[in-house]
């Protein structure tokens, strides 16, 4: 592969330093990121001042971005900033791994987090808080997400500060029934760097009418390498049958089947208890579990050719392979929740996509009125 700075097939360019200083002697990279994650930097090079250059701890920049650095469409929007974790020396060829600012959150000391410190305060806005550390930029952090801390959320102790963050985001999952949605969607915040060191944190909705998806990739797809669209398909937490009973009152239930689920995958039942007395309060307890896990979890690995610019949180719609069409919908819109950037002689991706799945437990926490979380 060309060095930094060179033309890499399909017009990508590629610069990269380590503590401030150009490299120049890498021959393959591969960028790696999941939800909730630090992005993770593999760099493959050659020769032994390059190796020199390299030390535990070491910070590294690396930008990445399509036409030439001098054109009017020059796009700088791709880019990398963290720390060295590990050195492989080799005779002829070395490698260096580096993770993204939220290994300074992984690995930050222990702190004691308190109640009186945080009740009533927005989730969003306490996760931000403790991302605020070792140079993280936190300055997008703005918004808020409506949830508020409450004696009653599992997020206080002895933490680090990504368990804390972790712990906020559990918590971060809204439900939303508002005529655009299907009833009852709950969606969930995520967070990640997308960009240098910069934090973002963002809430995918992939159920919304009109959704604006990335692009749409299908069997037909021209872009689509390797071993192409490759689903899972997964019905092991697939509830189409709920009863719903009162924990203090068994005489009040509600029973629930989704006919056309069960006609087509077969019948799966659970049962759940719910501290109310309320029969309407607890049909409306089972038809949101029901209406979020009536189908089977759909999850997909594609390889693509030629494409760099896919982050976190993007939706992309995706066809159906045809083998699955007789059972399924034919096309889906779903979030990246991961992918691996391949840069050699060719740049390819392999993106995953899906939705997180949540617990009956989750959805019906989230149905309590905020004053009650």
């Amino acid at each position: 592969m060309p060095s930094q700075k060179a033309v890499l097939p399909e017009n990508l360019y590629l610069e990269i330093t380590i503590d401030g200083r150009e490299f120049n002697s890498c021959t393959s990279l591969s960028v790696k990121h999941e939800i909730n994650s630090a992005r993770t930097v593999r760099c493959q090079f050659e020769g032994r001042e390059a190796l020199e250059m390299c030390r535990l701890g070491g910070e590294v920049t690396i930008k990445w971005h399509k036409n030439a650095p001098n054109s009017a469409t020059f796009s700088d929007s791709k880019s990398f900033k963290g720390i060295i974790k590990s050195i492989k020396p080799g005779e002829n060829t070395s490698i260096f791994t580096a993770f993204d600012y939220i290994t300074h959150l992984a690995e930050s000391q222990f702190s004691n987090y308190k109640l009186e410190n945080y009740l009533g305060e927005d989730l969003y806005f306490a996760a931000a808080r403790a991302c605020d550390y070792k140079g993280m930029d936190v300055s997008k952090l703005q918004s808020g997400s409506g949830i508020f801390i409450t004696k009653d959320m599992d997020l206080f102790g002895w933490k680090t500060r990504k368990e804390f963050i972790d712990a906020c985001f559990n918590e971060m999952k809204i439900l939303i029934d508002d005529g655009q949605h299907p009833r009852n969607t709950i969606n969930q915040w995520y967070y990640g760097i997308r960009k240098d060191n910069i934090m973002d944190f963002f809430l995918p909705d992939p159920n919304i009418e009109g959704a604006k998806e990335s692009f749409t990739v299908s069997e037909n797809n021209g872009n689509i390498s390797g071993q192409g669209l490759v689903s899972l398909i997964d019905n092991s937490q697939m509830i189409n049958a709920i009863t719903v009973v009162s924990s203090t009152d068994e005489a009040i239930y509600a029973q629930i089947e989704d006919g056309p689920s069960v006609d087509r995958h077969g019948i799966s039942s659970t049962f759940v208890l719910h501290n109310t007395t309320n029969e309407a309060e607890l049909y409306n307890v089972g038809y949101t579990i029901l209406n979020n896990l009536n189908k089977p979890s759909i999850y997909y690995n594609i390889t693509m050719d030629s494409v760099d610019d896919v982050a976190l949180g993007d939706l992309i719609k995706v066809q159906i392979p045809s083998v699955h069409a007789a059972l399924y919908a034919s096309t889906e819109t779903l979030t990246v929740i991961g992918y691996e950037l391949q840069i050699m002689d060719t740049v390819s991706i392999r993106i995953q996509l899906g939705n997180k799945p949540l617990t009956i437990a989750d959805m019906i926490d989230i149905m309590k009125k905020p004053t009650d979380r």
